[in-house]
Formats: structure tokens, sequence, C-alpha cells
């Protein structure tokens, strides 16, 4: 029997692009039916985050559920706009588009950009692992076309931050983590050798107050100062965690679109018997406000004891409810408060409201904005401007009909758990329909995550050992994985090169990984497809097969061909902390991917663990059964974060081939094998001009 999967022709992907912080990122793009009147009412925009008793984003909410009041006076809403965000976000806005309506419209931010904000002033020296496992845990749960930056406090000369897609960046960042709290009657040093905070707070000249708070604001320690230093057109020199903030909330302003700023801190220093001596809570929350951006604070264990400049972590839970954020405690298990955050990330809605011409007089103004009636929590600036934004105002999008699965807008799945039939009624059907809801996003968050996954693994290269047994027959394999994309190529090309067998070399091993990466002529794809045809020739027993990689799997939740496939949900997974959804799936489209004695079809069937927040596919299993139940042949991969990555890869593939020995349903095994995976690397054969890489 011969299992054999072929590369067909398909668009290529382009490679990871690094964004920088202070130019302009894709803003929402709102998706609406064709000829569909849209919200675009100029009105000022509020944003607003309504999460379930779940923690999760609280779904259909309309104009005439929100109330909102302005300096405590009722403002009328004029429209909503609900966004999905993050990974699968374009398909579930698609999939919500009959629910539109003149004043409810659905938009997409597949790409969220977060901003990690690590105050070392904070952190106790050797305290830097728990600031740097929880930072970790969130970017891991992240989608891999998410944006991130991390920026430590105190902020250095000639600083800029980039917005990226790398993770490796951003885990190199976090290890440079350093702990500078201070001890007892000790003043923490000036990293610019001017002392300028202990200047700034000694100087009587500052200590004035804000005429516009309330007398109980004035009466609140104050917060820390800071010299700000303009430098070109990057961040400005500062030196504390409000200063700091504000400068780089003010920074992302011209950027569209709404911004997350993640905050790992044990507080705010505020130097006891001095008035106010620096921007305050209000004026970052403000700030914020007019960025569009909603702070998180995730709060450290103390690492200062200096009783002239406590920690004031009250001004840290003040600002995340200002902004629109929330606070959180960091305890033993970081990644479980992660967790519980990382949810309400993925959706947030725009609310639009009655303009007034004193919006726009330059004072602040208090926002309020309640969900009445709802056992539901809502977040949302304390503050506001006349924000309107006009460049998220576009022409409307035409969705896709239903069932179709196009890789510009993500995959709607009609033929799914329900086989695309529409509930009765009643309520089983209701639990059945969220059931489906639920395998929808789970279903689009994975299939954008295949994609970016595409483009992480580009021109990676793994280690692979491959110990095959056959009918008392044994072949040990070492080769190279390759994940490699080659123009005019369908999403994977992953094969093995086999470079030993048995402990014996069988080719020159870097020379001809050389060619394959740095050669994209035709001839070089006719070599990947020999080579493919070669490597499956060392494989042993009764059934010839080149599908026995680590990553064919991935292919029936590939853009292109997930729409051959039936899901259901199965359960959950616990794998490696990671509270993985498992989906089972079957393809029920002809001609199938996999051809057996290369002309017949048959059928592929199996499971996915996919972590629910990120799409990230954490474990597979594949599975064919011949006709005539002449056996089966099962593939499970097991995979595991790789730390220098920042991603998951394959760690372990089993291969069992199961037969039928009489005409009993006695059976035994034909084929046993068990491949691990090591040594993931970069393949560094481009030119510096080729591989630009923000440092």
């Amino acid at each position: 029997m011969c299992l054999t999967s072929s590369i067909r022709p398909r668009h290529s992907l382009t490679g990871a692009v690094v964004f920088a912080l202070l130019s302009g990122t894709a803003g929402t793009v709102p998706l609406a039916q064709q000829g569909a009147p849209s919200p675009a009412v100029r009105a000022t925009q509020l944003d607003v985050t309504v999460v379930s008793k779940e923690g999760r984003p609280y779904d259909g909410l309309g104009p005439s559920q929100f109330a909102v009041s302005v300096d405590g006076k009722p403002r009328r809403v004029l429209w909503v706009r609900q966004v999905s965000r993050g990974p699968g976000a374009t398909a579930e806005a698609v999939r919500r588009q009959s629910g539109r309506t003149d004043v409810l419209e659905f938009a997409a931010e597949p790409a969220r950009n977060v901003l990690l904000v690590i105050d070392e002033y904070s952190i106790p020296p050797g305290g830097e692992k728990a600031a740097m496992q929880a930072a970790v845990a969130l970017v891991d749960r992240l989608g891999l076309d998410d944006r991130v930056a991390v920026m430590r406090v105190p902020v250095g000369r000639d600083s800029r931050l980039d917005l990226t897609t790398e993770r490796p960046e951003v885990r190199a960042a976090l290890r440079q983590i350093v702990g500078r709290a201070v001890t007892t009657g000790a003043r923490p040093a000036d990293p610019f050798g001017n002392d300028r905070l202990g200047a700034a707070a000694d100087d009587p000249t500052r200590a004035t107050g804000d005429p516009d708070r309330t007398s109980a604001e004035r009466e609140r320690p104050p917060t820390e100062t800071a010299s700000v230093r303009p430098v070109g057109d990057e961040l400005p020199v500062q030196n504390g965690l409000l200063p700091s903030l504000l400068g780089v909330i003010g920074s992302l302003r011209e950027s569209p679109g709404r911004k997350v700023v993640a905050v790992f801190s044990a507080g705010v220093q505020t130097p006891t018997g001095q008035g106010p001596v620096g921007p305050g809570v209000d004026d970052v929350a403000r700030a914020a406000a007019a960025s569009r951006t909603a702070v998180y604070v995730f709060g450290l264990q103390g690492g200062r004891d200096d009783p002239d400049r406590p920690m004031d972590v009250g001004a840290l839970e003040r600002l995340a409810r200002a902004s629109g954020g929330t606070f959180a405690s960091l305890g033993k298990n970081a990644d479980k408060t992660v967790e519980k955050i990382v949810p309400e990330l993925s959706g947030t809605y725009v609310v639009g409201v009655e303009p007034l011409a004193s919006d726009s007089d330059g004072k602040r103004h208090a926002v309020r904005v309640e969900v009445p009636g709802l056992p539901v929590s809502v977040r949302s600036h304390s503050w506001y401007g006349a924000r309107t934004d006009p460049a998220d105002v576009v022409p409307p999008a035409e969705a896709p009909p239903a069932g179709a699965a196009p890789a510009q807008t993500g995959v709607t799945i009609a033929d799914s758990a329900s086989g695309g039939r529409k509930p009765s009624g009643g309520a089983g059907d209701a639990e059945a329909a969220a059931r489906e809801v639920e395998l929808q996003r789970v279903l689009a968050r994975a299939v954008d995550y295949v994609t970016g996954f595409q483009r992480e693994y580009s021109m990676l290269v793994a280690e692979e050992h491959y110990s095959q047994r056959a009918r008392g027959e044994r072949q040990e394999l070492k080769s190279d994985l390759l994940l490699v994309k080659m123009p005019g190529t369908e999403g994977w090309v992953s094969f093995r090169d086999v470079f030993e067998v048995n402990g014996r070399p069988v080719r020159d091993r870097e020379e001809r990984l050389k060619k394959l990466f740095l050669d994209s002529s035709p001839e070089a794809q006719a070599q990947m497809r020999s080579i493919k045809d070669e490597s499956a020739r060392y494989n042993i027993g009764q059934v010839v097969r080149n599908i026995n990689v680590p990553l064919f799997p991935m292919q029936f939740l590939d853009p292109n061909d997930v729409w051959r496939c039936r899901f259901r949900l199965v359960g959950t997974k616990d794998v490696a902390g990671v509270s993985a959804v498992k989906v089972a799936w079957t393809e029920t489209s002809r001609p199938t991917v996999v051809r057996l004695n290369e002309k017949d079809d048959i059928a592929a069937g199996g499971t996915f663990l996919i972590d629910a927040a990120s799409g990230a596919v954490v474990g597979t299993t594949l599975q064919f059964t011949f006709p005539g139940d002449r056996g089966s042949i099962e593939f499970v991969v097991n995979y595991e974060r790789d730390a220098t990555l920042g991603m998951w890869v394959p760690a372990e593939m089993t291969e069992v081939f199961t037969v039928q020995r009489t005409a009993g349903v006695d059976r035994q095994i034909a084929i046993d094998a068990r491949a691990t995976y090591s040594r993931f690397r970069r393949f560094q054969v481009k030119t510096e001009e080729d591989v630009k890489i923000k440092k």
C-alpha cells in the first residue's frame, strides 16, 4: 500500500514584518454585508470592554443596552461597533454579520499591539525571574500575528521600541530585566548620573496642586518624578513609572486601533511629605483615553522597604480602572493569573455617543459607561475627549458566503459539529448553538495560527532521530527536518532530508541544505520533490508513505484546506499547563489530500489539541483506515514550547500501523516507530540586506 501527498501550486506567504512603535500600524477593519447601511454617523467614540461572569467578552450588545454619562449627565448612544480582536478576529466578525443593523456593525483587529512595561525600580535585585515569567506567560498566550514590544523602566537614552511579531526578540528583551529596587535608607540611583529623581523631589517649587482635581485626589500621596528629554523622533529619556507611561502612551496616539499596555510593577514611588511632583494617575489615564490604550497592571511582590519612599500599589489599581483595564496581583502561579486576563483581550466595543461642543474644549471630562440589568463587568476609560478616528470608518467589505473559506479573511465552517443544520429551538439546541459558536471561534484562531506558524517557521531546520521497527526489521534514521516555503508552492513544504542511516552517513549534509535554501529555481523545487521521495525510500514496513512528517496534519487547518473537514468539540486536555481544547475532525471532501496507491481516495481523520486563547496547535493525531478492514495507521505528534524560539514545536511523533491477522478481530502491529526532535534553528544563509530584524 502507498500513502502519498504531493506539493501543489499555491500562493506563497511573505515573511515576518517588524513594525516600529512610532510608525502607523493597521487599525480596525469594519466588515459588513455589501450594500448594508453603516453606523458612520459622526460621534464621540468610547472603547468599552464588557466581560461576562466567566471572564469572556460579552457578545451581542446594541446601543439601547449601554448607559453613558459625561460629567454626570446622560449622553445618547448613537451606534455600537463590536470589534473582534486577535487570532480568528476576521472570521468571527464575518460570522456575526447576520446581526448587523443600521446602528450596530462588526469589525476586526486581527493583529493586536501589546506593550510590556517592566518597572525595574520596583523589582528587588534577584527578583527578576518572577517578572520575566509573568511577562512570558502573557506573550505565550498571544497570537503569532500580535505585535509586541518591551519597555524597561527606567527608559535609557536613545531608546526605541519596536512592535514585532518575532518572539525570540521579545524573549531576549525580557531576559535583560534587572532589579533596581533600593533598600532602607538608600535613594534610587539615577542611571544617567544626575540623580534627577531626588533633585525633583526636594524642589519645593514643584509642590503645586492641580486645581482640576478633587480635594480627595489632592490628598493622595504624590507619585514619582522624572526628567524628560526628547531624543529626536524616539522615546524621551525618562525616570519613573508614571512619567514613562505618560511618554510612551502619548507616542501611541498616532497609531490607529486599540492598544494594550501591560505593566509589571510593585507600585509607584511616593516620597513622603511632598506635594505632587510629576504626572499623576489621572494624567496617564487621560493620555490613555486619547490614544485608545488600555492599561493592565500585574502587581509584583514589593521590592522597596524604604519608609521615606513607600510603594503605592493603589495608584496602579486606580490607573488600571481609569484606563479601561484591570489590576491583578501575581502570586506563585503567574500563568493562572495571566490566563484569566487574556480572554478579555479578544473583544471590545466602540460606542459612538452624541457629540457636544464641550467635548473639544480641552478640559477633562469624566465618563461613566454601564450596561444595566446584566451580570457583567464593564471596563472603559474614566476620561475622554473628542475622538472620532475617521480612519476607522472605511467602505464595508463584502462578507463571503456561508461555508466559504477564503484565505484573505479567515474561515467560516458551516459544516462543523452540526453538519450545517440549523438549531430548531429549545434549551438543548441553545446549548448546541453555544458549542457551535465556541467551535467556530477555536477553529478560526487555529487557522490564523497555522498561517502565522508557516511564516515563523520559514527557513527553520530541526534534527530528527527516527527509529522504525517492522516485523523484525529495524531502521535508525537521522535527518534534517526542513520547514521551508519555496516560491510557487502551497502552505507546508515539510519533509525530512536523511543524512544518516543506521549510523552510516549517506550524503553531505551542510552543502545540500545550502543549495536547498539558497536556490529557488524550478530545478531546486524539483530537487525538493526528489528528496521527499528519496527520504520516503528509507521507511520500512508494508506501507510506502511520504506523509510521516510531524507537521503534515496541520495542512487540514490551512485556510485553503480546512473546508474539506467536519469538526466537533470532544473535551479538553492539559498540555504543559495549557488547558487545550480537543477537536475531532474527519475529511469529507473529494478528492482527498492523501491518495492510496497514487489513485484512490482515502479519508483522513484525527484530533487537534488547540490553545483556545492563541489558537496554537499543541498536539495532533492523524489516522487512516484502509478499505476492506485491512488495517489502520495512526500518527501522534506531541508538542512543547521552545524557550529560545518562544513557540510550540514538535517534540515527539509516534507511528503505529495495525493490520488484521485473521478473519477474526485479532490484530497485530506491523509498524511501530518513534521520532524525536531537537536543535531547532534558523538556517542563516541569507545576506544581511535580506534579513532586516531590528534589535
